[in-house]
């Protein structure tokens, strides 16, 4: 029998939009909260950019929060901080949006902030990325907010060893797992037992074909609903509970299809099929 968990829909899963448009979402902020809801879920992972966009709205911090805890949102997170390892031009524009993350970590009762690797193969030093954490992570606990860094398939943060390095000792630091940058950068599973269960704040799953199509950094926007593809999703969950992983699962898929759907079909479809596969 398999285990019964808890659902977290992820900003990019819920948000009618394609990442990287001029606004977060094209839909209204309680209405996505109230369909998350409607269709099972428990909680939501918000990106800073939408915060920042309901406040330009005219919400307040009080207001954002209350519609969370209203349709029972009690698993709560934020998403996706780039470029803090970068000096010059880039790591000024991270910082300015390392203060709002910060905020939006606060303003909606979220505990933890999702970070990624370098994403553009810069070639930065190992060394330069391990100090930036540290600094960012020592920033983040004045603020009693949790660091979970994502290992990605295409990143400088790609296996299981990179990622245990750079968190090593931090105390308020862990890791974001998500299936499709397992399955796609070629992670064998067994890898992530090295993984302690407390280091695992975030588990994301997901589904694509058994062979990638085109670049991986394209491909991860034409994701699939969890069943829909062939990734070993089964093999994944199954190692997760036998490490004894905690964490609800985060639903992220990032599809145009997805993104066309009307509000209520994406939060239900994606919500059922992940249960499907995982209980």
């Amino acid at each position: 029998m398999m285990k019964a968990r808890e659902y977290i829909c992820s900003s990019h899963t819920i948000s009618g939009v394609v990442p990287g448009g001029p606004v977060a979402s094209r839909h209204g902020f309680a209405a996505r909260v109230e369909a998350c809801a409607q269709a099972g879920y428990t909680g939501m992972c918000l990106h800073f950019r939408d915060y920042a966009d309901q406040r330009q709205a005219g919400f307040s911090d009080a207001e954002l929060r209350a519609v969370l805890s209203r349709h029972g949102m009690k698993h709560v997170s934020v998403e996706f901080l780039t470029d803090w390892f970068m000096d010059g031009e880039a790591g000024e524009i991270s910082r300015r949006n390392e203060t709002l993350a910060f905020a939006a970590v606060k303003a909606l009762g979220a505990k933890v902030l999702n970070v990624g690797p370098d994403l553009g193969e810069r070639g930065i030093p190992q060394e330069q990325m391990r100090t930036r954490f540290v600094e960012l992570c020592r920033r983040a606990e004045e603020q009693d907010i949790v660091i979970a860094l994502e290992m990605v398939a295409w990143g400088n943060v790609r296996d299981v060893d990179t990622a245990l390095a750079l968190i090593e000792g931090v105390a308020n630091a862990g890791l974001v797992i998500d299936s499709w940058h397992v399955f796609r950068g070629g992670v064998p599973l067994e890898d992530l037992q090295r993984i302690p269960a407390s280091r695992i704040l975030c588990v994301q799953v997901n589904d694509a074909e058994a062979e990638p199509i085109g670049t991986l950094a394209d491909e991860t926007m034409n994701r699939k609903l969890c069943g829909e593809g062939a990734f070993d999703l089964k093999g994944f969950s199954e190692l997760l509970d036998r490490i004894g992983v905690a964490a609800p699962y985060s639903v992220e898929v990032i599809s145009p299809q997805l993104a066309s759907c009307r509000l209520a079909e994406a939060a239900s479809s994606s919500f059922t099929t992940s249960r499907g596969c995982f209980g």
